[in-house]
């Protein structure tokens, strides 16, 4: 929970049914009573094989936004910006719009990301997650 609180990135990484996704519930919850934002996606609900690149992106962002409870509609934004990479307009996304409209602290869990294994495109988005962190020291809103 330190960690999240600090805004570090962190991973729990273990065995199946040793209470990951528990401890993820029980995080997420203190840390709203904190008055932290917090989206839980379980990366097993967005598909894995027939599933493109572009459809689990957005998939991903409609769960963000109903989490975040954004105000933007995500589906006319990721059409608007369908002339970019999807990594790119995932990186766009929260610079534009999460970071807009969610003026607390933001905190997203990621569970069964093992059930991203089979995607040939896991590398982009976990590139795309760590180009977000390592932004955090250019672009102070991504604190």
């Amino acid at each position: 929970m330190a960690l999240c609180r600090a805004g570090t990135f962190a991973y729990v990484l273990t065995a199946r049914q040793l209470g990951k996704s528990s401890l993820m519930v029980q995080t997420a919850y203190t840390l709203s009573k904190e008055g932290c934002c917090c989206a839980s996606v379980d990366l097993t609900i967005l598909g894995t094989h027939s599933t493109s690149a572009s459809e689990w992106y957005l998939s991903l962002l409609e769960n963000l936004e109903e989490e975040l409870e954004l105000k933007t509609d995500t589906l006319e934004w990721w059409e608007d910006h369908a002339h970019l990479a999807v990594s790119y307009r995932f990186i766009k996304f929260f610079r534009e719009v999460v970071m807009s409209e969610v003026t607390t602290s933001v905190v997203i869990f990621f569970d069964e990301i093992d059930s991203t294994l089979k995607l040939p495109f896991s590398d982009d988005f976990f590139a795309a997650i760590r180009a977000l962190y390592n932004a955090r020291a250019q672009e102070p809103q991504l604190k």
